[in-house]
């Protein structure tokens, strides 16, 4: 599955640092979106993707479905031995 914001930037053919210069984000902001520490799409990055064509509904529908399966994922990896002690 992939991340609605990370579409439209490999659309536009733009690096994460070019997209965030480009159309002055907060670098902060756009990393929280990419990790899904955000609720829905902010304001500034899905005025980008409606001016590149994207939906507005649509685009914040895809990133709820994104931000569901990524916890997913994240809870089906296996467990990992890091921290312990191997006797």
């Amino acid at each position: 599955m992939i991340h609605p914001v990370k579409e439209c930037i490999q659309k536009l053919g733009l690096t994460h640092r070019a997209f965030v210069v480009l159309y002055d984000i907060s670098w902060e902001r756009f990393r929280s979106c990419l990790y899904g520490y955000t609720v829905s799409i902010p304001r500034a990055i899905l005025n980008v993707m409606v001016q590149h064509g994207f939906d507005e509904q649509e685009a914040q529908r895809q990133y709820l479905l994104w931000r569901k399966w990524s916890v997913q994922q994240k809870l089906a990896a296996p467990a990992t031995t890091e921290g312990r002690v191997n006797p």
